[in-house]
């Protein structure tokens, strides 16, 4: 074994012992622990490998991270000292007030062709021309233009704003149980099913069409798993986001909701559920002719 992995050796037992005990302690007993004499040699292993397993503590100490659980076998943790990896420390977390969440309910028989459909608005020309369907003065009322702006840099613009809201979509699948007309007796619905005249209970996947929209500013923080952590966040005050949070709504509808709506036409119901800012269900509905 060589003189390196006898010190990576050394570094693992305090850690797991002092993981074990959360007992606090300092750079320097760190380093004494580690056998390191060369102070080079332990500054570039503190800050690429070891810092990112340690939480700051008052009193200039350190405990060692939940992070840690992911190494507490030696061949684990010899992977993470010869590797350079992401762990919790290296984030910094980006903390936004107010949400918008959209959700698609749509039977799954239409995924294949939602996806093309949704895929295509990733891109700027397909947005712009969803956007030159409106009259330039009634997106102007959603989207405010600036002095001496030109329709054309307005609406590249408005791609720009689409695009730093609109990073993605996820799809999720749901297994439910309908009612397929109005409530009956057991003995009515029996004599329904056993005359095939219907289905009275229907099963069905459910695809979930989820849109994500952070709204205002962020506050950002280094990520330190910590209580002052949660209190910066209690101590924030409320943005006021009633115009933003109006043109993410227009817009999705106008981009997403529209196109949505007309490649699944032929269903007859199709659901939006809206949420955080604030809570709306949105239903289109056939109505049949009497």
């Amino acid at each position: 074994m060589s003189l390196t992995s006898q010190e990576q050796v050394k570094v693992y037992n305090f850690l797991l012992k002092k993981f074990t005990s959360q007992e606090a302690f300092t750079k320097e007993e760190f380093q004494a622990a580690s056998g390191w004499q060369k102070p080079k040699t332990f500054k570039t292993y503190w800050s690429k490998q070891f810092k990112t397993l340690l939480v700051p503590v008052p009193g200039g100490k350190y405990q060692v991270s939940e992070v840690f659980r992911r190494f507490t076998s030696w061949d684990k943790f010899q992977l993470h000292v010869t590797q350079n990896r992401r762990v919790a420390a290296d984030y910094t977390t980006l903390t936004f007030d107010t949400v918008m969440l959209f959700e698609f309910f749509m039977p799954l028989t239409n995924e294949g062709y939602l996806r093309t459909s949704l895929d295509a608005l990733f891109y700027e020309d397909t947005i712009m021309s969803r956007l030159k369907t409106v009259e330039i003065g009634k997106l102007k009322l959603q989207f405010l233009a600036e002095i001496d702006e030109s329709d054309e840099a307005y609406l590249k613009r408005i791609c720009k704003w689409v695009s730093n809201k609109i990073g993605g979509y996820s799809i999720s699948h749901v297994n439910g149980r309908f009612r397929a007309m109005d409530l009956k007796t057991t003995k009515e619905a029996y004599e329904l099913v056993s005359k095939k005249s219907g289905r009275y209970l229907v099963d069905e996947t459910t695809a979930i069409v989820r849109f994500i929209f952070p709204c205002g500013e962020p506050s950002r923080n280094r990520f330190i798993a910590s209580s002052s952590y949660l209190e910066k966040l209690l101590d924030k005050s409320k943005q006021d986001l009633g115009s933003e949070t109006q043109s993410i709504r227009y817009f999705f509808h106008l981009l997403f909701v529209q196109s949505i709506v007309e490649i699944v036409n032929g269903e007859d119901e199709i659901w939006l559920l809206e949420s955080g800012y604030q809570s709306k269900l949105h239903i289109w509905r056939v109505q049949n002719d009497c």
